[in-house]
Parts: structure tokens; C-alpha cells; sequence
């Protein structure tokens, strides 16, 4: 926008400038119609306005295209959360607890297989978030310092939460196909997922509490 800017004033310097000379030299131009001038004139600023018009189009459209990264990287955000809330919907049905129904050993494979295919869409899932947080750089966007340090902390959290999972996927294997001889460790790893889920979902819903604007700074 500032580029704009000062190629408008340098325009209209060199307008000024040649009013100036014409006037001095103004029997040079003795045969030149007014009419000439004025039309010269209108095409001039209407250039001008076109150009700066420009400008200004394209200063909102980078405006736009920021808001949209920083959208994309709380949809990210939205679709972690989406399949970390049905690995504890799954586990929640699956794992020995007080008042859960024990399921037959055909419905438990098919939620295991079920509980594996949302573990890797985590896992693409935590692909898109890195993506999005490495291209609001590019828009000139970034995090609020506080949420700098919440990334990484989820990060972390993410990387702890998908090794317990994988090994919790197995030991429900093994536990329908051993009649629950694993139960405690099961158990074990249920509650440290819980654990990491709720760390996690705490500092997610932050963002919800500070709101868009709080979240990041925009570049100019």
C-alpha cells in the first residue's frame, strides 16, 4: 500500500513539474487547445485513481487471505479436537470401568479397528495443523506470545497422547483375545489417556475464552 502511495505523489510531482515548465514556456504551447488539456488532465487522474484504486483492492485482498490462514489454523485445531473427543467416546465403551457393559468379542474387534482408523486420522490430522501454523508466517500472521507457548505445549501433549493410544490399541487386543488378563494395564493407560486428553482440551478452549482477535496480530 505504501509502494502506492508513493508512486501516486511521484505522479503528481511530475504533473506539477510539467504545469510548471509549461507555464514558463507557455508560447511553446500557444497552439495547444484547452480542451487538449483537460482532457490530458481527466485521463491522468483517472489513472491515478485507478491505480491507487488497485492498490487498496490488493492491500484488503492480503487482509483477506491472513484472515483465512488464521481460520484454517483454528479449523485444525477443531479437527484434532474432533478425533481426540471419539478415541474417549470409543475407549470410554471399551475399557473396563465401573457401570460399562462388558460387549461381545465381535463388537470389541470391530470398535478396535474402528479406534485404529481414527488414530491415523489423528495423526493426519496433527499434518494439518503443523501446515496451517507454518503458513500464517507466510500471510504475516502469528500467534499471540501466550499461544506460541500453547502450541507447543500441545504439541508435546499430542506426541505423548499418540504414543499412549497406539500402545492402548494393542492391549485391547490382547485383552478380548486374552479374557481381560491384561485389565490393569489397560486400565493403566485409559486413565493417563484421560489425563492427556483433558490437558489438552484445556488449552484448546482457551482460545474460545480470549476470542479471534486476542489469539494473533496481524502484520500491516
Amino acid at each position: 500500500m505504501k509502494y502506492g502511495i508513493g508512486l501516486f505523489a511521484a505522479l503528481c510531482l511530475l504533473a506539477i513539474g510539467f504545469y510548471t515548465g509549461a507555464t514558463e514556456h507557455k508560447n511553446i504551447f500557444s497552439e495547444v487547445k484547452w480542451t487538449d488539456i483537460g482532457t490530458l488532465l481527466v485521463t491522468f487522474f483517472g489513472f491515478a485513481f485507478g491505480f491507487f484504486t488497485y492498490f487498496q483492492w490488493l492491500n484488503g485482498k492480503r487482509k483477506e487471505d491472513a484472515y483465512l490462514a488464521a481460520k484454517k489454523y483454528i479449523a485444525s485445531i477443531d479437527e484434532v479436537e474432533e478425533h481426540l473427543h471419539e478415541l474417549l467416546f470409543q475407549y470410554n465403551h471399551i475399557c473396563p470401568a465401573p457401570g460399562v457393559v462388558v460387549e461381545n468379542k465381535y463388537v470389541s474387534a470391530k470398535r478396535i479397528e474402528h479406534l485404529n482408523n481414527v488414530w491415523n486420522c489423528l495423526y493426519q490430522a496433527r499434518r494439518s495443523l503443523y501446515k496451517s501454523h507454518r503458513e500464517l508466517g507466510f500471510w504475516n500472521v502469528r500467534l499471540a506470545d501466550s499461544f506460541v507457548e500453547d502450541y507447543k505445549a500441545m504439541n508435546k501433549q499430542l506426541d505423548n497422547i499418540s504414543v499412549v493410544c497406539s500402545v492402548l490399541n494393542n492391549q485391547l487386543f490382547h485383552f478380548i483375545e486374552s479374557n481381560m488378563e491384561n485389565m490393569n494395564d489397560v486400565i493403566q493407560h485409559k486413565n493417563r489417556f484421560d489425563e492427556l486428553h483433558k490437558e489438552i482440551h484445556q488449552v484448546t478452549q482457551k482460545r474460545m475464552q480470549c476470542g479471534f482477535k486476542a489469539t494473533f496480530s496481524f502484520g500491516q
